[in-house]
């Protein structure tokens, strides 16, 4: 008898709680179907809403984590690595919860999701073989990111293009070269990066002088190599002082010296034409000229006898 009266109560809840078909079924058991739901749905809402809350909170601690104290240079690549995690988590965290919470909602209101789930299951394959650069575009910026290759304001190269960094997005790479145009490389596409001003740079200047005033032109070289040294106007982007290496290359006739110094990455083609400058002017002063290439005289052309 209690067990009649159990799967009694039972069929008549499950009655209450089934989605009203009829205008019959609507006016008896629409209020009851409304209110259960609703509470059901809200339930929901609310399990979104504090996932939600959770992934922002994460995204802020890794923003903060970027924001903490450190070196100029690392603050800064640590910041836009911050930046672009965090923005990824967000951007992941919205698409999902999104996704998951409609479904969620029509489960609760006894809709069936099983042709959806098999309809997005097939979509999805066909986006993933259709869109196959695009996620490797954004696997790759990820890791760019994360393994902080290069940072904004870098000068790079990426295959045969060299520029500065002007923006990076998790997809694409904007460099502007030096005379101004800007390329725009899919991250997908990078199979190695070459950063020209990672924590610092090297100026190498090569001087070609003849061969006979190869040891004036050594002692003018050095004399413009230590008088950029002493210049105070250079002190916060020389990190060692310049030096002349000595005789690089033999030649036809000429030797090459090449002087180097170590320097602040971001002022290195500066420090280079001042360099180049001081040489020049220190072997104009020591009296040693480029050798100039032998001129062949001109022939005449030949006159065909008359007839």
């Amino acid at each position: 008898m209690t067990l009649a009266l159990f799967q009694k109560k039972k069929t008549a809840k499950q009655l209450e709680t089934t989605r009203p078909r009829t205008a019959a079924e609507w006016r008896e058991n629409g209020v009851d179907y409304a209110l259960d739901k609703g509470i059901d749905v809200a339930g929901v809402l609310l399990s979104i809403l504090a996932a939600w809350l959770v992934i922002r909170l994460v995204a802020r601690r890794i923003e903060r984590w970027g924001d903490a104290s450190g070196d100029g240079l690392l603050r800064s690549a640590r910041e836009q690595r911050a930046r672009t995690a965090a923005k990824l988590v967000r951007s992941l965290g919205r698409a999902i919860l999104t996704v998951v919470g409609i479904l969620m909602v029509l489960q609760q209101l006894d809709f069936n999701i099983s042709p959806l789930l098999a309809s997005a299951g097939v979509v999805g394959l066909a986006v993933s073989f259709g869109s196959q650069s695009l996620v490797r575009d954004y696997v790759t910026g990820f890791f760019l990111q994360l393994e902080h290759q290069f940072a904004l304001g870098d000068v790079i190269r990426i295959g045969a293009v060299e520029g500065t960094v002007e923006n990076i997005t998790l997809r694409l790479v904007y460099l502007r070269d030096g005379t101004g145009a800007l390329h725009i490389i899919p991250n997908g596409q990078i199979a190695q990066v070459t950063n020209l001003t990672r924590s610092w740079g090297r100026v190498a200047v090569d001087s070609e002088v003849a061969w006979r005033d190869s040891d004036r032109a050594l002692g003018a070289v050095q004399k413009a190599a230590e008088s950029l040294g002493l210049d105070p106007a250079w002190g916060d982007a020389l990190l060692d002082p310049p030096h002349v290496t000595g005789i690089e290359r033999l030649g036809v006739g000429t030797v090459t010296i090449r002087t180097v110094a170590r320097v602040d990455p971001y002022r290195r083609d500066d420090v280079a034409r001042d360099l180049r400058r001081r040489i020049k002017e220190s072997l104009d002063a020591a009296g040693v000229v480029p050798l100039a290439p032998p001129t062949i005289p001109a022939m005449a052309p030949a006159t065909s006898p008359t007839a």
